[in-house]
């Protein structure tokens, strides 16, 4: 009868034992030590201009780093990090794909990154890809007397810089001021053509003379060139005001 009742006692505290054990997701959770991980990182527009307004989607799955639901994601645009939500309006899944949405405030080259963080707390690790983005504005030049390749332009004459410029997203002429930071060059090999562009200078006009809107997006800015630049090349293009350029000249001067 005592062998009978120590067996039972022993018999009934691996039951109670194993009943006590997690099951299921719990079991995962405390199993889990890795983040989920983040893939098909897209944006649209892929290109888009500053002040656009951009979506950033994602799959944060944990299908394969642990089994637990996803919690969260956030996503980085050049810097701090800001929530995501479940495209599909919740999260409670092993996989989710999520969406974000930001305004794009730089020129040039953003990197958006992104990451989960699963029900065990585990974050994963972010997933970055980058986009360029486009100007606001259509150039077009530059118009006669300049070409793309200018050789042999005497230093120290005025040289009259024309082109034309629309507004990308519906072709409207463009006469604003503030369009144009101004025209600016760089000293580039006359062989090779290569040089720094951040060493640009900004061109001056001769006596008073401005830069000039005309009509229909048309622009002119008579270019008074340095007789320093006698012997040498240059590559010249103009700074919008969005930070973007238009395409480049490259002139030799004699």
């Amino acid at each position: 009868m005592r062998i009978f009742s120590r067996a039972f006692s022993i018999l009934l505290v691996l039951v109670l034992g194993i009943a006590a054990l997690p099951t299921g997701n719990a079991f995962a959770a405390l199993a889990d030590t890795q983040g989920p991980v983040t893939s098909l990182v897209t944006f649209a527009p892929a290109s888009p201009a500053v002040g656009t307004t951009v979506t950033v989607t994602a799959t944060v799955d944990d299908t394969d780093a642990g089994g637990s639901t996803i919690q969260s994601a956030e996503f980085s645009v050049n810097g701090a990090f800001s929530p995501m939500t479940a495209s599909d309006g919740a999260f409670d899944e092993v996989s989710e794909d999520v969406t974000g949405s930001f305004t794009v405030t730089q020129q040039g080259k953003n990197t958006v990154c992104v990451q989960g963080t699963d029900s065990a707390n585990n974050v994963g690790a972010p997933v970055c890809a980058d986009f360029t983005t486009q100007s606001i504005y259509t150039f077009t030049g530059f118009l006669p007397p300049l070409r793309k390749t200018s050789k042999f332009i005497k230093a120290g004459r005025v040289i009259p810089v024309k082109w034309n410029l629309k507004l990308a997203a519906d072709g409207t002429p463009v006469s604003d001021p503030a369009a144009i930071v101004g025209v600016e060059s760089y000293s580039v090999d006359c062989t090779t053509m290569s040089g720094d562009p951040t060493t640009a200078v900004v061109e001056k006009g001769p006596g008073k003379t401005h830069l000039r809107a005309q009509h229909a997006g048309k622009w002119i800015f008579n270019w008074k060139t340095p007789k320093a630049y006698k012997g040498t090349c240059r590559v010249m293009f103009v700074m919008f005001g969005d930070g973007t350029m238009s395409p480049t000249v490259f002139i030799n001067f004699k």
